[in-house]
């Protein structure tokens, strides 16, 4: 299971555990002589939920980035805004990103080298796509496409042809 799936499944099994720790809270103040009032169980099933579905948001990349071979190096990082979480406006959320692992590097005959970029966008497919670098003449060719001109403002041919890669 992957993606919203993990999420999901993640988000119910916060809401069993917070009604169960909210009921037997709710039942030891009953036992006590308090009277708790009725909206508090589900109130507070609901804002667990909720700060688990933000905590999640925030802590997805730190969690996949973890995940990256050893010595992986990020990219490039998208964030977003949503409006369905306007907090997000003031902290975007990061929701995809490029990583290459220095060891997928490899030189090719005719003098030009290829590393395999990692895509990993959250609740979607991973993709790796394999792109060619020309160091000699500062161009990149990605995946079924043609040459283009490149060079040290571009991370990814930072990498690979200075040295790093």
């Amino acid at each position: 299971m992957t993606g919203i799936g993990v999420e999901l499944l993640g988000v119910i099994a916060v809401g069993v555990g917070a009604a169960a720790l909210l009921y037997a809270g709710m039942h030891l103040a009953r036992k006590l002589g308090l009277t708790p009032a009725r909206w508090l169980l589900p109130a507070g099933i609901g804002l667990a939920m909720v700060t688990y579905s933000i905590w999640y948001d925030y802590a997805w990349y730190d969690h996949e980035a973890a995940q990256l071979p050893p010595g992986s190096h990020i990219l490039l990082v998208g964030r977003d805004s949503q409006p369905w979480a306007p907090w997000t406006y003031l902290a975007p959320v990061e929701t995809r990103f490029a990583a290459l692992d220095p060891a997928s590097v490899s030189d090719l005959p005719a003098g030009t080298r290829r590393a395999e970029i990692r895509l990993v966008e959250r609740r979607g497919p991973t993709v790796i796509v394999p792109q060619e670098f020309d160091c000699a003449r500062g161009m990149i060719r990605p995946a079924r496409g043609e040459w283009m001109p490149s060079g040290p403002s571009d991370p990814a041919w930072t990498l690979v042809c200075e040295g790093q890669g």
